[in-house]
């Protein structure tokens, strides 16, 4: 089930975003949140950055969120998603059933290009996101220093109802049986 995050899975997301801090470049945040300060993250996001978790019985296994891209009004439509998926659940669907919320909640709030920055050699998340219509728009080299090794950040572009120009799907898919036969 996907659902809104609540303060009481504050402790939850902290413990999967902290795994990521201190075993992976999947972020390039270099210090783990307490449960104090991921509550405090949570609250600063406001109705039009939501916050959302899958859970499975009454575990959070992954988590995402749609944040501010840059605090400048002209980039208020914009927004960065990110995706989270705790170590065991990978690679049982939670990230794409996350994303496919994320890029919902886009739509419904109105935002008009949602933004993913990826570590460049996590495959996984590109994948997800090439597969769900993003774009690669960019590509920075060496520019985040974690584990004693640079790395680079590949930026990924969304834009909502404009992905058939990008030469990506449209969103939302149209479903498999909704699909005209060819004539």
């Amino acid at each position: 089930m996907i659902r809104p995050a609540a303060p009481s899975d504050s402790a939850a997301i902290a413990a999967i975003w902290n795994r990521e801090v201190l075993e992976t470049a999947a972020t390039t945040d270099t210090e783990p949140r307490s449960v104090e300060a991921q509550q405090a993250w949570l609250a600063a996001h406001g109705p039009a950055h939501p916050v959302i978790v899958a859970v499975e019985g009454d575990e959070v296994v992954a988590f995402g969120a749609l944040s501010s891209y840059r605090a400048k009004p002209s980039y208020a439509r914009t927004v960065e998603n990110s995706v989270y998926v705790k170590d065991g659940w990978r690679g049982k669907g939670r990230g794409a059933q996350v994303l496919d919320r994320l890029l919902a909640l886009a739509a419904e709030h109105g935002h008009h290009s949602v933004i993913a920055r990826i570590t460049a050699g996590n495959e996984t998340s590109l994948t997800l996101h090439a597969r769900r219509g993003f774009v690669r728009v960019g590509h920075e080299r060496q520019v985040a220093f974690k584990h004693g090794v640079w790395h680079d950040v590949i930026t990924l572009q969304f834009i909502m109802g404009a992905s058939v120009m990008m030469g990506a799907p449209t969103w939302p898919p149209t479903p498999p049986n909704a699909r005209s036969a060819p004539a």
